[in-house]
């Protein structure tokens, strides 16, 4: 260990300050640990297996406990199966095992090792009491579409924020970054997009609803907000997906609720402490092959050529004014100098435990990752303190509290002269990076990349601090009232110096800092009622809930500093700012009910009364309810009783859930800030509509779960179908109005598609198993009504009535016409609705959509003795990307001297290679690109249009997401060492991509609202590789 901590301390990015307070620490640690074995050396350890006597799996997370050892706390299973347990009395001895769905056994142990427990499933399973959400009732009776994920089904997942985690893992569930920069937010839809700029779910963590982040990335994306919470410190996360589990969250559950639970500690447990550490490394492979610098001037020259501008080629001799022949050219590559190999490392020392009366989880985290893209970089310190006591037999209170301090070293990353990734990849090869002098050659339309590297000071620190204090009170006991209260406090503090050797600051300097602050203050307080007699369980709740939010943001920004060594804002010599807060408030009733009857029958309703200050006295309050029926025929007498089918359930579900994302569009706003003649006064700034309503989003689930063949494999398939109305969007007015447009109710849009997961205990022996997981899901998405269609024409996308969104509208490219060489579009429309030999705007039709046809993962699990082998696939199939770098990258030379020219590029139609090529059944050529020329064509196109579909790919892939092989050290060493369990591992991730996408990566998204599916200054997901350490005290 002391080797390894002084390895750690000579890594060179490894902040030196961490390291002494953290290796003091733990080291400190481990001597009381090592004092408190060395103390109670005169006990004995037991070690043994639990499993399952019907399958003849582990049983993970049962409690083990020594009757006749008076100062043993116990201890549970680990992922194996496998449980360590400390005791100070003599054999034999009798152990009791204990877990939820099975009887309770007892074993009479004579020797302290080998020992085999088996746990015979209890016939009263599926009266388990499940809590989700609001709701307690039965296993069996549940009704809703929900899937649960357990941490150590992600946990080898190696990532700083539980959002990539998560991917792939959850049927439905669509996830994609949006930028390569580490803590940066990701595109997350489940079950579809309900609103055309929207639409990520709530999360809730530990009964708290979360904020977004305060903070922003590469100046213009937001972070993501889950990457301040450790990952470590999460139990499960349930998803809600239907409108039965999601309707008691009423108004904000339009796109899905995903709660997550964190770790609480037992009761009657010993108290254990956690070290877990991963250190790797990161590297980008597969980029943009460019030309050479004489490639780059020959293509150029050809364009000039073709347009028949031959004398003012600009690759000519400099006798002749030019810059001189495209063999004089040199090369210059800056790809890579923006990339490198990349750092990460991860620690967590946790402390879980309890007594009788008290459990807590205490646990403290510090995460450092590089990006491959210089200067992004995210660093994390967390701490979380969970805590459960029962002051009476009737009275338990708890606490949850989370501080987390982040820094993000971010970059502008994205197009523009100030675009750092954007400035390697489009500035020409054969520009020289310096001038004769030494100094920088920002000679292209691009700041100078080394410049930036050089000189750029930007970043974001961010501050969060989450609590949430409950009590809960046992009437009776089957009546319990619980009293909720929460608060999340966001902090992000934003500061960039600009230095007057890149655009922003020319000529004497720039600055901006921007703090934003935002809170969420709320309260529960709920009844919930279970009790089941005879053959019936009823169990309802009832609750109100007030929810109130708040943000505010101020921004300044300043130019022109007399010297270098000032580098904020107030030492500008022009400064400017501005000022904005919002808040909102929520008040809610709910209330739902569900009735089992023998296991077989059950029906599950709810209700939930919102009313929000964001929508007009009239229409602020909303009515959501909801209905849910599920049905156990394998319970019925008539159904035959065999080992094949185990457990059959199938259900229903119809409700009603809403959102309101317009802000106070029902107010009318007015601004300060304006002057008229010469005096300050006040402008209006926002026509209100006091007649807005809620966007209303109705849906259906049918499904069906069921286990096979002695419970070896668990198959559920969902079908869906939501639909949402009364969409909130933005009308254009007249300009005479005095306002540009006005929010209305005025859009529908719906999303129909199944789940599919299947999970299969392939082979099961005492020494060896195999598991495998295999999910799939697709989503149909359609704009059903949209008065005035929206267009993003620089990326080619559109929202239109009766189609998906997130849809491509391009023109249609067929291939080269073998006689000229030119670029051959199809005309299929003119102006009287016919072809008219005129390629114009009317020749634009939709093609593709960002959405796959399906996505899911295979995952496997191959374990021998101590050693498993675990590694997950991740695809998705037909679904479009346009490149959009590819674009610009691709063009043929008609972009000259102002960005750099793809390798592909080279193979371009040449006059005398004409007969060679190979003519397609349409008679055009496919194998090549067009001749480079940037005039246009007699019938008004161009060789190289940017939005046509030569630029519109297929994106799918199947990526090897996740491959770790971990190796468990034995008892019989780790307990001379002192140590519980002892657990060593190696991970790699993106190890292996199959696509047959031209770009780096496929799964890429640099859009936002109706733009996604946009490969535009991404950097690719890179290949990692991490060796981790897993000890438990």
């Amino acid at each position: 260990m002391t080797k390894l901590f002084r390895f750690l301390g000579n890594c060179k990015r490894f902040p030196i300050y961490f390291h002494k307070l953290f290796v003091s620490r733990m080291l400190i640690i481990l001597l009381l640990s090592s004092f408190a074995f060395h103390a109670n050396a005169q006990s004995r350890v037991l070690e043994g297996y639990v499993y399952d006597s019907y399958s003849k799996q582990a049983v993970i997370g049962a409690t083990v406990i020594a009757i006749e050892s008076r100062n043993s706390n116990g201890t549970v299973t680990d992922i194996n199966g496998k449980f360590t347990l400390r005791v100070d009395h003599a054999l034999p001895l009798t152990l009791q095992v204990s877990y939820i769905g099975y009887k309770t056994g007892e074993v009479i142990v004579y020797e302290p090792s080998g020992i085999t427990i088996e746990l015979s499933e209890d016939v009263n399973k599926l009266n388990e009491v499940v809590v989700i959400g609001y709701a307690q009732s039965l296993k069996s009776a549940v009704t809703s579409a929900v899937t649960t994920v357990k941490v150590d089904q992600i946990a080898n997942v190696p990532s700083a924020s539980i959002t990539e985690k998560l991917q792939g893992a959850v049927p439905g569930l669509l996830i994609s970054r949006d930028t390569g920069a580490p803590g940066a937010g990701s595109f997350i839809r489940l079950r579809g997009a309900t609103s055309l700029g929207g639409g990520s779910p709530l999360y809730i963590i530990d009964g708290v609803a979360t904020t977004g982040s305060s903070q922003r990335i590469n100046l213009s994306q937001d972070a993501d907000p889950l990457a301040e919470f450790n990952p470590d410190d999460i139990e499960t996360v349930t998803i809600l997906k239907d409108a039965s589990a999601t309707a008691a969250y009423g108004a904000r559950a339009a796109n899905g609720v995903i709660l997550i639970t964190t770790k609480r500690g037992a009761r009657n447990s010993q108290t254990r402490v956690r070290f877990k550490a991963e250190v790797g490394l990161s590297k980008s492979d597969n980029l943009w092959p460019l030309t050479t610098g004489p490639e780059h001037a020959e293509i150029v020259n050809e364009a000039y050529k073709n347009d028949g501008l031959w004398s003012q080629r600009p690759f000519r001799p400099v006798s002749e004014g030019g810059i001189g022949l495209p063999e004089e050219q040199g090369t210059y590559d800056r790809i890579d100098d923006v990339f490198r190999t990349a750092l990460q490392h991860t620690y967590n020392l946790s402390i879980t435990g309890g007594d009788v009366k008290t459990n807590f989880y205490i646990g403290g985290d510090y995460t450092f990752q590089e990006a491959t893209l210089k200067l992004e970089d995210f660093e994390r310190y967390g701490l979380r303190i969970n805590i459960d006591h029962s002051i009476t037999n009737k009275l338990k209170i708890g606490t949850s509290n989370v501080i987390s301090v982040n820094h993000r070293s971010n970059v502008k990353v994205g197009d523009g002269p100030a675009g750092f990734f954007q400035a390697s990849l489009h500035t020409p090869t054969f520009l020289p990076i310096y001038k004769e002098d030494g100094s920088f050659n920002a000679a292209g339309a691009f700041n100078n990349h080394i410049a930036i590297l050089e000189n750029w000071d930007g970043g974001s620190k961010g501050f969060r601090v989450t609590n949430n204090f409950y009590a809960k009170y046992e009437i009776l006991n089957v009546l319990s009232f619980k009293s909720s209260w929460s608060n999340d406090r966001n902090s992000g503090h934003d500061t960039y110096y600009y230095s007057p050797l890149i655009s922003q600051g020319y000529p004497d300097g720039a600055a901006e800092s921007q703090v934003g602050i935002s809170n969420r203050f709320s309260t529960e307080q709920t009844l919930n009622y279970l009790q089941s007699f005879a053959k019936h369980t009823v169990s309802a709740y009832a609750g109100w809930a007030y929810l109130k939010n708040t943000s505010e943001n101020v921004s300044v920004s300043g130019k022109n500093f007399a010297s270098d060594a000032f580098k904020r804002v107030a030492s500008t010599a022009t400064q400017s700012g501005s000022a904005s807060g919002s808040g909102s408030g929520l008040i809610s009733y709910f209330g739902g009910v569900n009735y089992s009857y023998a296991n077989r029958y059950s029906v599950d309703a709810t209700v939930r009364r919102d009313a929000s200050s964001q929508l007009g006295a009239d229409n602020r309050a909303g009515y959501f309810p909801s209905i849910g029926v599920s049905w156990n025929p394998i319970n019925e007498v008539f159904f035959p009783k065999s080992d094949i089918i185990n457990d059959l359930r199938l259900k229903g579900s119809y409700g009603l859930v809403g959102n309101i994302s317009g802000g106070n569009a029902h107010l009318g706003l007015w601004s300060g800030g304006s002057v008229y003649d010469g005096q300050p006064g006040l402008a209006p700034s926002q026509l209100g509509n006091p007649a807005l309503k809620w966007e209303s989003t109705r849906q259906w689930n049918v499904g069906i779960n069921t286990s096979l063949l002695k419970n070896r494999l668990d198959i559920e398939l969902n079908y869906y179908d939501k639909f949402t109305y009364g969409l909130l969007l933005n009308e254009a007015l007249p300009g005479k109005t005095g306002f540009s447009s006005v929010t209305k109710n005025s859009g529908e849009i719906s999303n129909k598609g199944y789940e599919f997961s299947l999970t299969s205990l392939n082979v099961r022996g005492k020494k060896y198993s195999w598991r495998t997981i295999f999910t799939a899901s697709r989503n149909i998405n359609k704009i059903v009504k949209l008065p005035v269609e929206q267009l993003n024409a620089s990326y080619g996308s559109i929202a239109r009535e009766g189609y998906p969104l997130h849809s491509f509208f391009l023109y249609d490219y067929k291939g080269v016409d073998p006689v000229t060489g030119d670029a051959v579009y199809d005309d299929w429309t003119g102006p009287d609705g016919k072809p008219d030999g005129v390629i114009r705007e009317e020749d634009k039709k939709i093609f593709g959509n960002a959405w796959p046809l399906v996505e899911g993962i295979l995952k496997n699990t191959l374990t021998y003795k101590n050693v498993v082998l675990d590694f997950s696939f991740y695809y998705k199939y037909k679904y479009q990307v346009f490149n959009y770098t590819r674009s610009f990258l691709e063009s043929g030379g008609t972009r000259t001297l102002s960005r750099s020219i793809q390798k592909s590029s080279v193979n371009y139609w040449k006059e005398e290679n004409k007969d060679t090529y190979k003519i397609n059944g349409g008679g055009l050529i496919t194998e090549v690109l067009p001749r480079p020329k940037s005039t246009k064509n007699p019938d008004g196109s161009t060789n190289y249009e940017q939005r046509s579909t030569r630029n519109l790919e297929d994106g799918s892939f199947i990526r090897l997401q996740n491959v770790t092989l971990s190796y468990t050290i034995p008892r019989t060493l780790s307990s001379r060492l002192k140590i519980q369990q002892a657990r060593l591992n190696v991970t790699g991730t993106n190890l292996l991509l199959l696509t047959k996408y031209t770009g780096p990566d496929p799964e890429v998204n640099a859009g936002s609202g109706i733009v996604q599916g946009l490969d535009f200054g991404t950097p690719p997901h890179p290949k990692t590789v991490l060796f981790g350490i897993d000890i438990t005290f």
